[in-house]
């Protein structure tokens, strides 16, 4: 009981059944103050109590074991300069008429990472709390606090995410935890310990509800690998199908799979080349063994019902089966089946061969920056197709095509490509191409507003990148 319930007891008993005195008070001094009578020690009391309740607290004394101190950090401080900048990107002074501003905390926090540098230490908190709330930076942000960050975020659930666990420890917290933060965990650990991830899978598989084992196998897509190959192929045979589900989607992007190698036999038995042409038989109704590697009823839009379970194998089988020198003459049925396996298989060979032959937003987000400019570079109108296509370009992209296409936008006077890519290219271009921007701004009529507003943008952006560029090289 604490010294307030004793007190309460007190002056709802009374007095006279129960005393109180200043002695038991833990506040420093009380003895000494000149009270008389049973009733004003209590109102004294009360009156000091209550004060010290209202205006402060006395920590308890620490009786838990004492953390050790973070690791080294070897780690060169950065530049006055990007630390001021840092500052105002987290306090979001700097405002980007686009958007973008955790784009360019993003372009700092890589620059810094890929300079070895590290920001002052005064900033870990507020890079903590940037992680929490931007979920997608998460792994960067760890990266770039270095070991006291991971330290600190010990002491703070929130910050959970960044906390360096014990290996002793991370079995009984996935046994224990919460679905979310188990989930959290095995994500953390495919990451950097992918074998032992699984490992907590397997030995939990059994006494896991339907719903959470197709959770944790969503997670293994991290560092997937053929090592995941026979909890994937047990769970195939899974009571639930959403669990068989998760585990087929994840059998699709391993190639080299047994799976993998059902399918191809599949496929090749439908499919024949006969003179660099295709001849198509569309298969019948699955087996036990084909709905058992997920063939399923479900229809691809704008197929048909066997066309779907076409698309289904050859998504599946391995790529390797064909020469890419077939997709001109594939009818689109094949076309759809093998897009789908490029963007699985993530086969750049193929992902580029599709792209060249029917580019879409989809196949060019999967391409390498450099392959994906290249095939930007030879499209000849700046429509809005072509703005959709630049939308979904990854980056970054080099100075030479930076400068190329803006120069190549403000002739064409693609200000409907401008606007459709305008957080694109606030993040890919190269800052290079900040002269051919402030020039196209100089130039543009003052009554076309939406686009002097993104132009003011991406110059504004292309500056700040600049700035963090000079700072860490």
């Amino acid at each position: 009981m604490s010294d307030w319930d004793d007190l309460l007891g007190a002056a709802l008993i009374g007095t006279a059944r129960r005393t109180f005195t200043l002695d038991q008070l833990a506040i420093p001094g009380t003895h000494d103050l000149p009270v008389e009578g049973a009733e004003a020690t209590l109102l004294t009391a009360a009156a000091l109590a209550a004060g010290y309740r209202r205006a402060g607290w006395t920590p308890p004394t620490w009786r838990g074991t004492v953390a050790p101190p973070a690791g080294p950090d070897d780690r060169t401080e950065c530049s006055p300069t990007a630390t001021q900048l840092l500052e105002l990107l987290l306090d979001r002074t700097i405002r980007i008429e686009s958007g973008g501003t955790e784009l360019l905390t993003l372009h700092w926090l890589t620059a810094a990472r890929d300079a070895g540098q590290r920001p002052p230490y005064r900033l870990t908190v507020r890079l903590l709390r940037f992680g929490t709330a931007n979920t997608a930076t998460r792994a960067l942000v760890r990266e770039v606090i270095g070991p006291r960050g991971a330290w600190l975020a010990q002491h703070n659930l929130s910050w959970r995410w960044a906390a360096a666990i014990p290996a002793e420890d991370v079995v009984e917290r996935f046994a224990t935890a919460a679905r979310a933060d188990r989930l959290a965990l095995l994500t953390d650990l495919r990451a950097t310990e992918p074998d032992f991830a699984r490992t907590l899978v397997e030995d939990t598989w059994a006494d896991e509800q339907a719903a959470t084992r197709a959770g944790l196998l969503d997670t293994l897509h991290i560092g997937l690998s053929h090592r995941d190959e026979p909890l994937l192929e047990r769970a195939l045979d899974d009571r639930a199908q959403s669990v068989r589900a998760a585990a087929a989607a994840l059998l699709d992007r391993l190639p080299d799979s047994a799976r993998a190698a059902r399918m191809r036999d599949r496929a090749t038995a439908l499919i024949t080349v006969r003179k660099k042409k295709l001849h198509v038989e569309l298969p019948a109704e699955p087996d036990a063994a084909a709905r058992r590697d997920g063939i399923t009823d479900q229809r691809e839009p704008g197929h048909g019902r066997a066309a779907s379970w076409l698309i289904q194998i050859l998504a599946a089988a391995p790529l390797s089966t064909w020469d890419t020198a077939l997709i001109a003459h594939a009818e689109q049925d094949v076309l759809t089946g093998w897009t789908k396996a490029a963007l699985r298989q993530r086969n750049q060979e193929w992902l580029t061969a599709l792209a060249e032959h029917q580019p879409g937003p989809e196949l060019v987000a999967a391409l390498t920056p450099d392959t994906a400019t290249a095939l930007l570079a030879k499209q000849k109108k700046m429509d809005a197709r072509f703005g959709g296509l630049l939308a979904a370009a990854p980056g970054p992209w080099q100075a030479k095509f930076s400068t190329e296409l803006i120069n190549k936008l403000r002739a064409a006077k693609a200000e409907q490509v401008l606007q459709l890519a305008a957080a694109t290219l606030a993040e890919h271009l190269h800052p290079a191409a900040l002269a051919a921007v402030e020039a196209w701004l100089l130039t543009i009529d003052p009554d076309r507003r939406p686009a002097r507003r993104v132009l003011r943008g991406l110059a504004h952006a292309l500056t700040i990148r600049a700035t963090i560029l000079q700072e860490f090289t």
